[in-house]
């Protein structure tokens, strides 16, 4: 970390939150920031005694007479300064050392959501009344399409409009809107527990999302994070179910069919856990898990370096033995899941888009003022943003993991 450290050196910690022990390890991790770390005790035991502001003198000094052996300070140290954790006016230390793409040196994307808004404001959507109808909505909407087979979605519900480009625009305005309302369902539910979500734009595998980052709850107990985690899926669940009775009692609107279709499509993806979806988090909230999905990716690229005779390019020796176990359980079911998605964008979405595209092409050759020419202008201004949305993510993930 420096070059000396004095046994009166005091080093300056940021407000830490130590979570109860799990399976040997705790929790810490910055409640402001959302980053968090796993420790076993010795590393918390050192987190606590930084924490009160004793000199490195007296950490060594209790440290041994516990555990027998003196720590690696300066080690310790480097560690828990690439997580953000040390002050940059840390006493006689100077300024903390960051390993590039550290949470303290990464740009945190995204905007805070709701982070002026005082918790007892929506600690009512965690009180039990509310429990009930969330409940409620998950129960309605499975009974209601096994039951009435009208009211099941069909690819046709996808068409609101007849025009090719103003129903791609409505459609691409509805789904968006739905997004953003799943995510402020998120973005609440997290500020009623007293902490704050960002919300942002990234992708899971080849697709577009809005995200909101949630990982200050992991300042909670885990039993409370499953409300958080399943405010999205219950949101939609809750319009789901509206819609449904609407067109129960009569109300067959093409939006109404069209919200239901596009929820459908939604609340399937979100139980795709092979990708971070809101059922991937509730998984690993369950089976207490760290970063399952990273570990399990250095895992396989472990086993593709010994395939090929080379030494593995990963250390997973601080991954806990019990979740090594299910990334092997996991592992086969990430990468048949993400080739099948992979090769049904390749198999029926790309030739779709080149089909759509060539028409959009052929129109611009049609009279300037006529709708063939506006249809595919527009269409391919649509294409052109969102090929451009996705690269920025792309990039945007690239300068910060490097």
């Amino acid at each position: 970390m420096t070059s000396a450290l004095a046994d009166t050196t005091v080093v300056l910690l940021y407000p830490l939150h130590i979570g109860d022990s799990e399976d040997g390890v705790c929790e810490v991790g910055r409640v402001d920031t959302g980053d968090f770390v796993e420790l076993p005790a010795e590393g918390v035991d050192l987190v606590r005694w930084l924490g009160e502001g004793l000199p490195l003198g007296e950490v060594r000094r209790r440290f041994a007479d516990r555990y027998g052996t003196e720590p690696d300070l300066a080690d310790f140290l480097d560690g828990i300064a690439s997580c953000g954790f040390l002050r940059g006016d840390a006493g006689d230390a100077g300024p903390p050392a960051t390993g590039a793409g550290s949470p303290a040196t990464a740009d945190r994307r995204g905007i805070a959501v709701l982070a002026n808004l005082p918790p007892h404001r929506v600690s009512w959507l965690l009180a039990p009344p509310m429990r009930l109808l969330y409940v409620g909505s998950w129960l309605t909407v499975p009974s209601l399409l096994a039951l009435v087979p009208s009211l099941r979605p069909t690819p046709a519900d996808a068409f609101l409009l007849d025009g090719v480009l103003a129903n791609a625009l409505v459609v691409a305005m509805v789904a968006w809107v739905l997004v953003l309302l799943h995510e402020l369902a998120h973005a609440a539910t997290v500020r009623a527990l007293g902490v704050t979500g960002r919300l942002s734009i990234s992708r899971r595998l080849w697709f577009l999302v809005a995200q909101t980052e949630m990982s200050a709850v992991r300042s909670v107990p885990r039993r409370r994070r499953y409300a958080p985690y399943l405010a999205g899926l219950t949101w939609d669940l809750l319009l789901m179910s509206v819609c449904l009775v609407l067109q129960l009692v009569g109300v067959h609107e093409r939006l109404v069919r069209g919200v239901v279709y596009t929820l459908t499509l939604s609340v399937v993806y979100q139980f795709l856990v092979f990708m971070r979806t809101d059922v991937y988090y509730v998984l690993g909230n369950w089976l207490r898990l760290g970063d399952l999905m990273g570990d399990t990716r250095r895992w396989l690229a472990n086993q593709v370096r010994r395939l090929v005779g080379r030494d593995p390019g990963h250390d997973l020796g601080g991954v806990p033995a019990r979740e090594l176990r299910i990334i092997r359980w996991y592992a086969p079911f990430y990468l048949l899941g993400s080739l099948a998605v992979t090769a049904a964008l390749l198999a029926l979405t790309v030739p779709a888009m080149v089909t759509m595209v060539r028409l959009a092409v052929d129109g611009l050759d049609a009279p300037v003022d006529g709708l063939a020419f506006l249809n595919g202008v527009g269409f391919l201004a649509l294409v052109a943003l969102q090929l451009a949305t996705f690269g920025w993510v792309l990039v945007t993930e690239r300068r910060a993991a490097a």
